[in-house]
């Protein structure tokens, strides 16, 4: 394990800790970033949102331009402040068998006004969504231009962290319910006894080929976050992206997630080279300091 997997595992518990690291190693070379939210000090550039309904007040019985909430884990709903109007709430603390019987349903057709009453939970929860799959939750597919850099900001609270992942495309992906979630997938084709349980059967590869992670640690009041020190830049090392789908990730520990106001815009172009600049005299003050010390080590011993 790399520095970051380790503290992963030791601050975590094992189900989440395998779930995150499984995240951030692919097996299928997908290029991916990542970067701590920080709460903005400065104002962003005014720029258009690029995702549609990002603050989540169209819609009928859940959000346009984005997967359907569930009733279940994912809820749309009015905020307590009325000025705020709507979010998406997510509950974490919803046993994955549960939820799996539900979304197996809700891609059939069944609508969130009809999800089953939550069944109890007991400590040490591992077995719930916040310990396993999390509660995913995507927009639509979003077109996005080759060479252009991308500010990601949101709204939110709540007891943990939260992952929120931009996943590029060469093609415009298809948005059904459930697809891109793997173990959901598994589980629907046992279900269907389609996935024998043998060795050498064929894995399921991901239709994205570059992905970009914000990881927030959430506090119980309503703030704003943004990876303004590294804008997206989905087509950078991977210039056949043509789409990006948002995912919003809520897991551990369990409880009650609420998200409003996700908003993508366009980095202006001067601004953007300054902070790829910036980026890079930082990787390269790093390697000079890495250099110098192995320089160092070797003057000690010659023969090494």
């Amino acid at each position: 394990m790399e520095n970051g997997e380790r503290k992963i595992a030791k601050s975590l518990p094992a189900a989440v800790a395998i779930v995150l690291i499984s995240i951030l190693h692919s097996p299928f070379s997908i290029l991916h970033s990542s970067a701590t939210a920080e709460e903005p000090t400065t104002t962003l550039p005014a720029s258009r949102n690029l995702i549609p309904n990002g603050d989540f007040e169209a819609g009928k019985t859940t959000p346009d331009g984005w997967q359907t909430v569930d009733g279940l884990s994912s809820f749309w709903v009015k905020d307590a402040d009325p000025q705020r109007g709507r979010v998406l709430r997510f509950d974490t603390d919803v046993l994955q068998t549960q939820a799996y019987e539900w979304w197996k349903k809700i891609g059939e057709g069944a609508l969130p006004k009809d999800a089953p009453i939550k069944l109890p939970t007991v400590e040490p929860k591992y077995d719930t969504l916040a310990g396993l799959d999390g509660v995913w939750f995507w927009s639509d597919p979003i077109p996005v231009e080759k060479g252009k850099a991308y500010w990601l900001t949101l709204d939110g609270k709540g007891p943990g962290q939260i992952e929120v992942w931009l996943h590029g495309y060469p093609e415009k992906p298809n948005a059904a319910f459930g697809l891109e979630a793997k173990a959901l997938q598994g589980y629907l084709k046992k279900e269907a006894g389609q996935a024998p349980n043998v060795r050498g059967r064929k894995q399921e590869i991901s239709a994205y080929v570059w992905k970009g992670r914000l990881s927030l640690p959430l506090s119980n009041e309503w703030k704003t976050y943004s990876r303004r020190e590294k804008p997206f830049r989905p087509t950078a090392l991977t210039p056949s992206v043509k789409w990006i789908r948002v995912q919003l990730f809520p897991y551990w520990p369990p409880g009650i997630y609420d998200i409003d106001n996700v908003k993508l815009v366009e980095v202006d172009s001067a601004l953007d080279q300054a902070q790829a600049e910036k980026e890079q005299a930082a990787k390269d003050e790093k390697a000079a300091k890495i250099k110098a010390i192995r320089d160092a080590e070797r003057a000690k011993d010659p023969n090494d």
